[in-house]
């Protein structure tokens, strides 16, 4: 074996690698020619419906960013009346406590337990408008991660990837929406 590469090294000063490396002119011209023809076949066929999905996708994520940020708007808002209406609810029933500690003095005994039912029920009623509040933001709070649980399943069916990225791809994007 090591005579015929001395062989083939000493005849062609090199062997088939020399020829593969020296340059020739014929082929140097096809290669151009088909370099630029795929050059100009990708610019007309593949890159604008690239640009213009890529373009899509950007408009999408930004419309779903703004869609966040009205629904952490929304979160917002329906805390700070809840908190309006606690404080409120707190202002009345003291309010009321002190109408009935003045009363209570002409009436001690009878006043003092009206007081504490009238308190009760007020608290309680409070409490009611409380939990009903909360549990109405939180019912939105839900119905909105769903809608963006969907969203994102629909970007993951739309977005065409094989194996280990399609995997990938949906894992940084419910990592996003967890972010959220």
């Amino acid at each position: 074996m090591p005579d015929v590469q001395a062989s083939t090294a000493a005849e062609g000063g090199g062997g088939i690698a020399s020829e593969l490396m020296a340059p020739n002119p014929g082929t140097m011209i096809w290669v151009w020619v088909i370099f630029v023809v795929l050059l100009v076949l990708l610019h007309k066929f593949a890159w604008k419906p690239i640009l213009a999905s890529v373009a899509e996708r950007e408009r999408k994520l930004k419309e779903s960013l703004s869609r966040a940020e009205e629904v952490a708007a929304m979160a917002a808002s329906s805390e700070t009346e809840q908190q309006r209406i606690l404080t409120e609810a707190r202002v009345e029933a003291t309010r009321i406590l002190s109408e009935q500690r003045d009363f209570a003095s002409k009436f001690r005994a009878q006043a003092e337990s009206e007081a504490k039912a009238s308190a009760e029920r007020i608290v309680g009623l409070a409490k009611t408008e409380i939990d009903a509040a909360a549990q109405q933001a939180a019912a939105r709070l839900r119905r909105d991660a769903a809608e963006l649980s969907v969203e994102v399943a629909e970007r993951i069916l739309r977005h065409k990837l094989e194996g280990a990225e399609s995997a990938e791809f949906a894992e940084r994007l419910m990592s996003e929406v967890a972010k959220n």
